[in-house]
């Protein structure tokens, strides 16, 4: 029985402790976070620094004696528990008291504008490190500040840290992080710690273990990563369960090329009829060029070769159309489309009109008169007439008689008419009419009147004559007044 219960404690004890490991193990592969990370190093209250917070091992800033430099931490720290404050510098403190100036540093706990607590650091090495318990404090811990009262020499800090825990023992990290980008990886170079306990290199992408390599490697490619991606890589110096603060490296993989789309097309036009509207443009000078996309109001209406120019049919008349043309490359990327807004223009009417009819010769000496009836189509712009079967008119005729001149008496003449519309479309020729020029009849008056010549010259003349036809006719219409008054109302 005393074995049995020796044996559930036993393995109750051993799941407790299993189920504690993941734990462990999870947080060694997290870098520790310095909590000054990314903060202003603020001087008298106005100067704001960020060399010694940046993780830049080759930025730091200067610090002068009896001035205090403050950091405001984003959260106050954590009550009842334990922190490190370390500062990295160019060199070691000089504390001999024998010398004529020393390095007197401090490192100060605030809460607000109280002031809790003023560490002296006396040791003469180049790196100062502040272990404190904020359980020892009244209040909450929520700013830190460094100050100096005296300098044998000038002093640089490179770096300030602060992480929970007691990490007092400041570690070597590895020097010269170089990185070339890729596409999708990255290769990194490093020089590592020359320490007899350093025993390899972790690192972190985004506080991500990615790997774990020992003290002989100084070099290694991360895969798998996205093209044109910014990446935060981290390499954390390893001495047994110890680690160093580990040294940020922030990266950009390159652009994949054949993800950059192709150039857009330029020198765009449209030619627009009733129906259809032809773009014409000129390609970009892209090697891997596969064709065009052509958009219709936004919409894909064909996809075309290496052709420069395309026609789009069975559009509407007078209508607002917005037509693109998009590259596109033999990686099937599009560049931006370029577009242009085009109105189709008036119907074109292919019908031509109705063929006249009832054309007459009427002979005249040297000449004939020619007469038709008028056409009924709206759209009619005018006539051709043909004399044996060629157009004598240069001009359309708008009316629906012509004197045709100049023709040979007793020659027959063949005489036919078209009608034409506004829209160039022509009839076919009328029946032929046949007239024979006559010596004997009438010939053709050449005039340069016309018929508002002759309404103006009635007018004129009309406006002469009109006082003394008034003046006549004013002396009869007199009489016959007088005449009517006495005979009808006299007595």
């Amino acid at each position: 029985m005393r074995f049995k219960k020796c044996f559930a404690v036993f393995s109750i004890m051993m799941i407790m402790c299993l189920s504690v490991l993941p734990s462990f193990a999870s947080a060694e592969e997290i870098a520790n976070e310095n909590l000054m990370s990314g903060l202003p190093i603020v001087e008298g209250g106005s100067l704001s620094y960020y060399q010694a917070t940046d993780g830049d091992e080759k930025t730091s800033m200067t610090i002068r004696a009896s001035r205090e430099y403050i950091v405001k931490l984003k959260k106050p720290l954590k009550g009842d528990s334990t922190y490190t404050l370390k500062g990295k510098f160019n060199r070691g403190f000089v504390t001999d008291l024998n010398l004529p100036k020393r390095d007197i540093f401090y490192y100060k706990l605030y809460s607000g504008n109280s002031q809790l607590e003023v560490k002296n650091i006396p040791l003469s090495t180049r790196n100062g490190s502040f272990v404190f318990k904020t359980g020892a404090y009244p209040k909450s811990i929520d700013t830190i500040g460094i100050a100096v009262s005296d300098l044998a020499l000038e002093l640089s800090l490179i770096d300030l840290y602060l992480y929970e825990g007691d990490i007092s023992l400041m570690r070597d990290d590895v020097s010269d992080l170089n990185a070339i980008e890729g596409i999708n990886d990255v290769s990194f170079s490093w020089k590592n710690p020359v320490s007899s306990d350093f025993t390899g290199v972790k690192i972190f992408r985004d506080n991500t273990l990615v790997a774990d390599v020992g003290k002989e490697v100084e070099s290694y490619k991360v895969k798998d990563l996205e093209g044109n991606k910014n990446y935060n890589f981290k390499f954390v110096a390893m001495y047994g369960k110890d680690m160093s603060n580990g040294v940020q490296k922030g990266v950009k993989t390159l652009v994949d090329p054949k993800t950059i789309p192709p150039g857009p097309v330029y020198s765009l036009t449209a030619e627009p009829t009733d129906k259809t509207v032809k773009l014409k443009w000129k390609k970009p000078k892209d090697d891997d060029l596969a064709g065009f996309k052509i958009l219709q109001n936004g919409k894909q209406v064909a996809e075309i070769g290496l052709e420069e120019e395309f026609t789009v049919k069975n559009l509407q008349p007078l209508t607002d159309y917005t037509f693109g043309v998009i590259s596109v490359d033999r990686d099937k990327n599009d560049s931006p489309p370029v577009s242009l807004s085009v109105k189709t223009l008036e119907e074109n009417d292919e019908e031509p009109p109705h063929v006249p009819s009832n054309v007459f010769a009427k002979p005249s000496n040297g000449a004939l008169i020619a007469s038709w009836d008028k056409v009924s189509d709206k759209d009619l712009a005018g006539y051709n007439l043909y004399v044996d079967g060629k157009k004598i008119n240069s001009n359309l005729i708008t009316s629906t008689n012509f004197v045709i001149k100049n023709l040979e008496n007793s020659k027959k003449y063949k005489i036919q008419v078209q009608a034409v519309d506004r829209s160039g479309n022509a009839s076919e020729l009328s029946l032929a009419a046949f007239g024979t020029p006559d010596v004997n009849t009438i010939p053709v008056i050449e005039s340069n009147y016309g018929v508002k010549d002759v309404s103006d010259g009635v007018g004129t003349m009309f406006s002469q004559i009109w006082p003394a036809l008034a003046f006549s006719v004013g002396i009869v219409l007199a009489f016959y007044v007088i005449y009517k008054l006495k005979h009808t109302i006299l007595p």
